[in-house]
């Protein structure tokens, strides 16, 4: 396992005032909706390839995904992104815009135990995912089970 440079990326500490949606919301709008859409959708080819990866929706990671974690999501945002400006968003803003990307429905954990409350209680049960919380009126994770695999067209962009 060598250290190679530019792998990973390092854990951040939790801030001092704890993630917020509104703040987050703000970041996103400002930092990330170039990119990924207002709609955090992401942005594929003409052939389906993803140019910017969705964050959220029914194309985006799924509930199980390590980016689920909001203190992964954060890490990674914060040693990452904006895209070709890493570490310009402050700690605080990492980790609101996580938090605000992970509020939102994408495709059920492939783990599901048939009961959304059953499956955070067995994988989820932190305040670092948002899987089984409600947000807007809405239990994140109630889409229902897992989808299966379908692959994207086979001609390249």
């Amino acid at each position: 396992d060598p250290k190679i440079a530019g792998r990973g990326y390092p854990a951040l500490a939790p801030p001092a005032q704890g993630a917020d949606f509104a703040r987050g919301e703000k970041v996103y709008a400002q930092n990330c909706a170039l990119c990924h859409g207002a709609d955090g959708a992401g942005q594929r080819t003409q052939n389906g390839y993803a140019v910017f990866p969705a964050l959220w929706g029914s194309d985006s990671f799924n509930w199980g995904a390590g980016m689920g974690r909001i203190s992964n999501a954060a890490a990674f945002v914060k040693a990452n992104m904006p895209l070709g400006l890493p570490d310009t968003l402050t700690d605080q803003q990492a980790w609101d815009v996580a938090l605000y990307m992970n509020s939102h429905e994408r495709p059920q954990d492939p783990r599901y135990t048939g009961s959304v409350q059953g499956t955070r209680s067995d994988f989820h049960d932190t305040d670092d995912s948002m899987y089984g919380r409600a947000v807007a009126g809405k239990v994140l994770g109630a889409s229902g089970a897992p989808k299966p695999f379908k692959p994207l067209k086979e001609s390249r962009p």
